[in-house]
């Protein structure tokens, strides 16, 4: 019986593991809808890297093509989940959301604050929700989209860990 109860107890151990680490995994083949920037910042503190978000509009075929044809291919590459965090915010969503500093608002709240004129606009944040790196607006062609994105990505992360050095002890 005492065998029994350490197998148990063991194997919760395991499965509560595995809830966590999973907490903050990355699904493949997947843009998220922001739903708590403030948790995305937390992790992207840790990491010392960038958040990026998609402001996108429904109906927008642009916004559409950077999504399914660069966002996504992106989220499928594991090089990655150490470099950004990636969601998209919907202009024309009035869901709620999370803020970068924990205030309730809305996807449409959260476009405007951030003055979104023309989507597909991407834009990269550090944890405080500041800009680090010039935003990608629009979309001209597909074929130079993904040099773009590496670019400002490389330009935030550079941004994030000259600001941030790492503490040591």
């Amino acid at each position: 019986m005492k065998r029994l109860k350490y197998r148990v107890g063991f194997f919760a151990a395991i499965l509560a593991c595995l809830a966590l680490a999973s907490a903050h995994a990355v699904e493949r083949g997947v843009l998220p809808l922001a739903t708590d920037l403030s948790k995305d910042a937390k992790l992207a503190r840790d990491k010392r890297i960038p958040i990026l978000i998609l402001f996108s509009m429904t109906g927008c075929v642009y916004c559409d093509r950077v999504r399914d044809e660069v966002l996504i291919p992106t989220t499928r590459n594991a090089e990655y989940d150490n470099k950004v965090i990636m969601v998209e915010v919907d202009y024309s969503n009035l869901s709620k959301m999370i803020d970068f500093n924990g205030k309730t608002t809305t996807q449409a709240a959260f476009a405007a604050k951030n003055r979104i004129g023309l989507t597909p606009t991407v834009k990269f944040f550090d944890s405080q929700g500041r800009e680090v790196a010039d935003p990608i607006v629009g979309l001209v062609t597909v074929d130079y989209y993904g040099g773009f994105l590496d670019q400002a990505i490389d330009a935030s992360i550079a941004k994030i860990r000259r600001d941030q050095p790492v503490l040591s002890f």
